[in-house]
């Protein structure tokens, strides 16, 4: 790869990834963006594709024969914290990230998103009703209490009660957001859609300067590192490089969502227990 269309493509900013919807679930989103941070964006941003790990990108900076502490440091270090992470977003959990965050924006007018407004469909509370691991695809979703294969006519319930047309998750650990859109039936987010949307998303490949910023250190670099170890089976995965999901770490058990705050959805993971 050329060294200054790398560089180029580091400047790149893109504010966020969702699926295609509807026009009215998209003036659902918009009308969220003009309350609060604009991260939501109706294309996927562009994900730099790699064909080896001689390119200076997450996937080298995580190579096996080579140490962390020796990982390539891009010589346009991009320093500043990257556009598309949530203001809010601290890599580090516990008293130390609930130092420096910032004061949280007021409700979305919108009541019809609102999750205060909004009941889950029963297999989304955070009870362990699902067994989906997110490093995953979501067509591995296992619901016990169904004890037989998920089916499509499974996942085409709403999501919510009342159906709503719009959701946006966040996690403490995902420095993005996840918008979900209305993409099985183009009238209101199924069950289908939620979990397509979190599983592509999280899928991605993370971008230079979700690696290289100044918000992470060494040890969350390892951190990130580790994840990806773990994750990745064979050389193939590996050579794909750092992926959204490794920032879940060893939490990559779907648990349900919860009520977040200013109306948004919290979505909860925790450790694999099985082994």
């Amino acid at each position: 790869m050329n060294p200054q269309t790398a560089q180029h493509g580091l400047r790149r900013r893109s504010n966020s990834i969702s699926a295609a919807g509807p026009s009215n679930g998209h003036q659902q989103a918009a009308a969220w963006n003009a309350w609060g941070p604009s991260f939501y964006n109706h294309a996927r941003p562009p994900i730099q594709t790699f064909p080896s790990t001689s390119s200076h990108t997450p996937a080298s900076a995580v190579s096996t024969t080579r140490p962390l502490s020796a990982a390539y440091v891009p010589p346009d270090w991009p320093g500043e914290r990257p556009r598309s992470w949530r203001r809010d977003f601290k890599f580090k959990s516990g008293i130390a990230s609930l130092l420096f965050r910032s004061k949280s924006a007021s409700r979305l007018p919108d009541t019809s998103i609102d999750s205060a407004r909004l009941s889950l469909a029963s297999v989304l509370r955070h009870d362990g009703s699902v067994i989906l691991d997110l490093r995953r695809s979501q067509h591995l979703l296992v619901i016990p209490a169904l004890r037989r294969p998920v089916v499509a006519n499974d996942l085409m319930q709403p999501a919510t009660k009342p159906p709503t047309l719009f959701m946006r998750l966040y996690h403490t650990r995902l420095p993005w957001y996840i918008d979900v859109l209305p993409i099985g039936n183009g009238s209101y987010v199924t069950l289908g859609d939620l979990f397509m949307a979190i599983c592509q998303f999280l899928s991605g490949q993370i971008r230079n300067e979700d690696y290289y910023n100044d918000e992470l250190d060494d040890e969350d670099r390892s951190a990130l590192k580790r994840a990806w170890e773990e994750r990745c089976d064979n050389k193939k995965e590996r050579m794909n490089g750092v992926k959204r999901v490794d920032f879940l770490r060893e939490k990559y058990m779907f648990m349900g969502l919860t009520r977040g705050k200013s109306g948004m959805w919290q979505l909860r993971t925790e450790k694999d227990y099985s082994y």
